[in-house]
């Protein structure tokens, strides 16, 4: 079996809890697809940690890579992008309805690369590591 560097780890599995528990504020079927949605993209996003900068950069390259490297934290700030008269106050009513969706779901893509760090420290600093 090949060897899947711990940060690969941390980040899809923090992903993947993470959505999960943003999935639980509605029903099993959010939990599901918030949880595989967020995982997936963690996946793409530990795709390109792996190429640039490596997985063994610093952990401030590492977590700067993972959130801009992720499509979701994408989508969400394009979404923001668009609907940026409705954040500001600009325009209210109906078509401002889901405009808060945006800056949730791209604070949300911020915390699975820092389970990826932590992983990744624990596992260096536990003796059966070595």
């Amino acid at each position: 079996m090949k060897y899947v560097h711990p940060f690969v780890y941390g980040h899809v599995v923090g992903a993947f809890f993470a959505g999960a528990v943003a999935g639980t504020f509605l029903d099993l079927r959010a939990v599901m697809v918030f949880s595989s949605v967020l995982a997936a993209s963690a996946v793409v996003s530990a795709l390109v940690c792996w190429r640039w900068p490596g997985f063994a950069a610093d952990g401030w390259k590492l977590w700067l890579t993972g959130c801009l490297a992720n499509p979701m934290f994408l989508a969400a700030i394009a979404f923001s992008a668009d609907q940026y008269e409705c954040l500001l106050g600009r325009h209210t009513g109906w078509n401002c309805l889901f405009s808060d969706a945006g800056p949730l779901v791209a604070g949300m893509c911020l915390l699975p690369p820092l389970g990826g760090l932590l992983w990744r420290w624990w596992r260096r600093r536990s003796p059966a590591a070595a």
